[in-house]
């Protein structure tokens, strides 16, 4: 994908951001990812500011890197974990190491 001359990636939850930000690099692009949205907004089994802040601190060692999540957004998700996970990168960016 990184190769086919696509400006950016959109990464899904199970990817590691770090192999990403490489290849992302190499092709000079960028790349979007990979909240976990599955456990954490659906089965809450980790919290949302600590996932969030793991794609902060993981996404900052890379130019290009954008928060985003890793799977799509249906009805059944709560939505105050969301909102707790957005308020982290926003009081954080993805400038924080």
């Amino acid at each position: 994908m990184a190769g086919s001359g696509a400006q950016s990636v959109a990464v899904d939850e199970c990817m590691a951001l770090e192999t990403i930000g490489e290849i992302a690099a190499q092709h000079g692009i960028g790349f979007i990812g990979n909240f976990h949205t599955t456990s954490v907004l659906f089965d809450e089994s980790e919290a949302s500011e600590d996932d969030a802040m793991r794609c902060v601190k993981e996404g900052a060692h890379h130019p290009g890197y954008v928060f985003g999540l890793g799977a799509p957004i249906t009805q059944h998700i709560n939505p105050l974990r969301l909102e707790e996970a957005i308020a982290i990168v926003h009081s954080h960016g993805t400038s924080s190491a």
